[in-house]
């Protein structure tokens, strides 16, 4: 650490001050101020001075040099802006910050204290911002007034740095980042609900945000309802027969043997929820009418890509958009993370008088 007279960086954003004798840069002086809720000097030249006054008297510290009154509002300003982010655990952090601020009249000329080792002042302020800029896309998300498909894609995208962990090196990042992803697609859920209608894709989704989630066996409910009349799968499965039941009062038919017949939806919260499912058949003929032995297995997960173009330029419905290749890339980047987990879906449908058309 420079000493102060030398530095020409802000401490807070690390921006070039030119030539300065201040830590803090004088626009980052007044957020400081409105940050702690503290009345600013009308003169520039004490505000700096005045903010050392403010923190010693907040923490109960006297007679410290400049150079521990930098360090003490370096170390009092990074405990709070910890403490307004609330996603992620940072108590380990918080109480060694709050260490050194209780001995700041320790620390000697050049020393550095040692949890500024562990998160330094523009690291803290840096996570405080983007947490900031998270809730207020979540906020304008979570709100639905969508004009057009863009302006939904715009919000997404603004707080696409959660899903980015990469580039953020601390694990005390990583799990903050994943933390907002979990808020993420909890909104997302309440969105697909809500406003999409698309409930199957929303429970599946919730379900993958469990801890441990198990897999699922499905006989009955709303999802045997909307694939049984699906316009697609109902053509699907009376192309099969055409082929397999031709000359023939039972078959068996399963997809990993014959690709030909390749599972698809025209329900758009089916075609989103079952990504690409194993079908198996078995159908006995009873007087011309079918009897039909299903089995649809999928596995939840986001590694195989999707053509989804034509849902995400629906029109008519802004919110259905949301589902889009977009939203299947930050899933992929979630399931990398753990925070959406994959696990196995078996559906088991029992279809009785089927007429080939």
């Amino acid at each position: 650490m420079k000493e102060v007279e030398d530095m020409h960086e802000c401490l807070l954003c690390k921006k070039d001050m030119k030539v300065s004798s201040n830590v803090f840069g004088n626009s980052c002086l007044k957020n400081i101020y409105l940050f702690l809720d503290l009345k600013m000097p009308k003169k520039i030249n004490i505000r700096e001075k005045t903010l050392y006054n403010n923190i010693m008297k907040l923490t109960d510290n006297k007679n410290i040099n400049k150079y521990q009154q930098m360090w003490l509002t370096d170390r009092y300003l990074t405990y709070q802006y910890l403490n307004k982010i609330p996603y992620g655990n940072y108590n380990i952090i918080k109480n060694q910050v709050n260490y050194d601020i209780k001995n700041i009249q320790q620390t000697n000329k050049d020393e550095i204290p040692k949890s500024a080792k562990t998160i330094s002042l523009n690291q803290a302020y840096g996570l405080y911002k983007k947490v900031r800029k998270f809730q207020e896309g979540i906020y304008k998300i979570s709100k639905g007034n969508f004009t057009d498909k863009d302006s939904i894609k715009t919000m997404i995208t603004s707080i696409s740095f959660i899903f980015n962990l990469s580039r953020n090196k601390k694990q005390y990042e990583k799990n903050t980042f994943k933390k907002m992803q979990f808020v993420f697609w909890q909104t997302v859920i309440e969105l697909g609900e809500k406003y999409a209608e698309f409930p199957i894709s929303a429970d599946f989704l919730r379900h993958s945000l469990l801890q441990a989630p198990q897999n699922l066996v499905i006989t009955e409910g709303k999802v045997i309802k909307e694939i049984t009349e699906d316009k697609y799968f109902q053509e699907n499965i009376n192309n099969i027969i055409k082929k397999y039941g031709k000359n023939c009062n039972e078959f068996t038919f399963d997809s990993k043997k014959d690709k030909s017949f390749p599972m698809s939806f025209n329900d758009k919260d089916l075609y989103f929820s079952i990504h690409s499912a194993d079908l198996y058949i078995k159908g006995n003929k009873i007087s011309d009418k079918w009897n039909l032995e299903i089995k649809l297995h999928d596995k939840y997960d986001y590694s195989q890509p999707k053509n989804i173009t034509k849902y995400y330029n629906d029109t008519s419905n802004v919110a259905k958009s949301l589902l889009s290749s977009t939203l299947y890339n930050f899933a992929s980047l979630s399931v990398r993370s753990g925070v959406i987990k994959e696990y196995d879906i078996d559906i088991f449908i029992s279809i009785h008088g089927f007429e080939e058309k």
